[in-house]
């Protein structure tokens, strides 16, 4: 899948200021820089979230945060640079909406479009599983795009309009050869087919680009592969069998990658996967471009955002990926083009060898002026003192302090039963480790956690612990927790919480065979109320989902008591993320920062959190009274206090006045200041976005569309 770097280096911010960060495709055949007959093809993946979180229902999230929209930045961009980038062409690949009923997310979509229409950039577009939905007027794709509108493109041919089953071709020429786009709709039926079969027969020269919404399925290891609910069967029972299709594109499943297969005829088909909904703001305005190069046999994939090259410097962070250099998103293929379509298409060659290398100038285009996010040293602690004091703290619990028998651990060294993590609070909230065989957890040993000095780099700690389950097994259970009398069992918190940790996912992580929790309250929500939804839960946990998602889930003291979830996007594997949960009563909100970072799915209407009296966890989620579902990588220091902090009180930030750097002490008396460099930056468009929450339309857009 994709990988989202961690906060960026200041060699790669230096290789920013000088030019363009760019980095070659990872390919079978290195791509030639030389003068050659080539084109591209713009695509536009899953953009379902840029209509849902871009509409006044919603608060207009990417307005109110960045002051533009990712569906806008990437359809201005394409129909800027058509001409320089020799594009003749773009295609959606589906989803175009994600709630089909809201007419708001249709409108942020049309106007996107138009601007296609309204430069002359050719376009198909299709419907998706999220776009169906059907009214008294017909389905609202065919509302919004029908197929008279299609027909304002010039390379248009026909549409398709069955209900909830619109397909519709295209016929576009580049380097002086025509190419047949077969959009097909989301999972489209017998009868579908039947007409696409039609169109191919009707133009037996042309070589095909089929798309459709879901064609190739991605595992937990980023392999791509035939969905089994319905690529497979288009596979076999037509994509096979029509050698004119050389090329396949799609998404739907999270993520990106290419295959090459070959179809009855012995020959190859690139199939490539495309979708970043779940990446940073539901994709953060990224993009493909498919470069032809037809003098040196290549076809390849660029994935750039134009957006994140227009946001605000100081909203900046290290999810905002300008490029993503690396496969599975960067690309090439050996592709000879003769070759492959001589059995339909004897006469083919390519164009004149004049056009650029068209993949890296459209980096430079996107890079010009733009200024990666660094940590700067103040940015860095200088001791395990340099933090912000909060004298309404209820725990602080410092793994790098972890010791048994009053002796602290050393790096690699195993953390056995009755090892334990301080509060470092004063308020006696320590934690030890479980006792082995409890509870369930039969396959445990005591060398599944370790002491290590590895530690997020603006953690004022000096170590960490680390899980090593990595096969998700709840028979192989390892946990600490507080005392049965700790007195944060009981803390409720009607006066709000900010709850921090620093986690790092293990970098064998697969989604197929894990969803693990990180921290949690013990006890069931059952025993909060007796008719409590999903009464087996824990009343708070953070966890991470099998899409690596971080789900901060609990149960509210006020408003919504019966239970929400905070959902990040997909986060990387083997990097230290810091997590902040902020519940602010005054603005009726519990939001999630990751790095620093907002999120996109939040909650409203959350005061407190509910508790069952037991003790706290780290190291596993709660199921039905019991540990389960153990964590496999790290975890760091972890605080929770009373109120809703500002970020520059959290644990990334500085203390004024550091006192005993070089040790655990903690008796300065110390205030806060926001730093200087990224994390300075941060904390200021952090401050921003809170404020965007505390506005009462915002609130309501909230309260009725956001997913919890």
């Amino acid at each position: 899948m994709t990988s989202f770097r961690p906060w960026l280096t200041l060699s790669v911010a230096a290789a920013a200021l000088t030019g363009i960060i760019t980095v070659p495709a990872t390919a079978q055949t290195a791509p030639s820089t030389e003068p050659a007959s080539r084109f591209t093809v713009g695509v536009l993946p899953d953009t379902q979230f840029y209509s849902r979180y871009g509409t006044a229902e919603t608060g207009d999230l990417f307005q109110a945060r960045y002051g533009s929209e990712p569906f806008l930045a990437q359809t201005r961009w394409l129909a800027a640079h058509d001409e320089s980038l020799n594009m003749p062409f773009v295609t959606h690949l589906g989803d175009v909406v994600d709630q089909p009923g809201i007419d708001g997310e249709w409108a942020v979509a049309d106007e996107a479009m138009a601007v296609l229409e309204e430069n002359g950039l050719n376009y198909s577009i299709l419907p998706g599983n999220h776009d169906k939905a059907v009214t008294e007027a017909g389905t609202q794709f065919s509302r919004h795009f029908p197929a008279s509108r299609a027909a304002g493109n010039e390379t248009f041919g026909a549409r398709y309009d069955a209900e909830n089953n619109e397909s519709e071709y295209h016929i576009f020429e580049a380097e002086g050869q025509e190419y047949l786009v077969l959009a097909l709709a989301w999972r489209a039926d017998a009868d579908a087919l039947t007409w696409a079969q039609s169109v191919i027969d009707a133009h037996p020269e042309l070589p095909v680009i089929l798309t459709s919404h879901e064609i190739l399925d991605i595992d937990g290891n980023g392999d791509v592969f035939l969905s089994t609910a319905y690529g497979q069967d288009l596979w076999e029972n037509f994509i096979s069998a029509n050698d004119q299709i050389f090329l396949t594109m799609g998404g739907h499943h999270h993520g990106a990658g290419h295959t090459v297969m070959k179809n009855d005829a012995g020959n190859d088909v690139v199939l490539v996967l495309q979708d970043y909904q779940m990446a940073y703001q539901g994709g953060n305005g990224l993009l493909g471009l498919l470069e032809f190069d037809l003098s040196n046999n290549t076809l390849g994939m660029t994935a750039l955002s134009p957006w994140v090259a227009e946001k605000p410097a100081e909203t900046l962070n290290q999810f905002d990926d300008l490029i993503l250099p690396d496969a599975p998103d960067d690309w090439s293929v050996d592709l000879n083009f003769t070759e492959r379509f001589s059995g339909f298409a004897p006469d083919f060659t390519a164009g004149e060898a004049d056009d650029p290398d068209y993949s890296e100038l459209a980096k430079a285009i996107v890079s010009e002026g733009y200024v990666a996010p660094v940590i700067a040293e103040s940015d860095r602690p200088s001791g395990t003192a340099d933090f912000p004091r909060v004298d309404e703290t209820v725990a602080h619990w410092r793994p790098g302090a972890t010791s048994v028998d009053g002796v602290q651990l050393l790096d690699g060294q195993a953390a056995p039963v009755g090892s334990l993590i301080p509060d470092i609070s004063g308020n006696g909230n320590d934690m030890t480790r479980a006792e082995l065989n409890t509870r369930g957890a039969s396959g445990s040993l005591e060398s599944d956690v370790t002491y290590s000095s590895d530690t997020h780099e603006l953690s004022s700690d000096t170590g960490s612990l680390v899980w090593a389950n990595q096969d998700g097994d709840s028979s192989s259970l390892n946990w600490f927790e507080t005392a049965a009398d700790a007195a944060a069992n009981t803390e409720t918190f009607e006066e709000g919480y900010t709850f921090e940790t620093f986690v790092k996912i293990g970098a064998e992580f697969d989604g197929d065979n894990n969803w693990m929790g990180a921290v949690s309250r013990q006890g069931q929500r059952g025993e909060i109320a007796a008719d409590m939804p999903e009464g087996e839960e824990p009343p708070a946990a953070l966890a991470v989902s099998s899409l690596r998602e971080l789900q901060w889930t609990a149960v509210a003291t006020e408003g919504r008591t019966t239970g929400t979830s905070n959902w990040s996007h997909e986060v990387p594997r083997d990097e230290w993320l810091h997590v902040a949960i902020v519940n602010d009563p005054a603005s009726d909100t519990v939001e999630m920062f990751v790095n620093g970072a907002p999120i996109l799915r939040d909650v409203i209407d959350a005061e407190g959190l509910a508790t069952a009296n037991d003790p706290w966890l780290i190291g596993a989620n709660m199921w039905e009274g019991d540990p389960a579902n153990p964590w496999y990588g790290s975890i760091g220091e972890t605080r929770i206090v009373h109120g809703a902090l500002a970020p520059e009180q959290w644990l990334t930030v500085r203390a004024e006045t550091p006192a005993d750097v070089a040790g655990n002490g903690l008796s300065a008396e110390a205030g806060s200041s926001a730093g200087t460099g990224l994390v300075a930056v941060l904390a200021s468009a952090i401050a921003g976005v809170l404020a965007v929450l505390a506005l009462p339309g915002f609130q309501q857009g909230l309260r009725d569309f956001l997913k919890f």
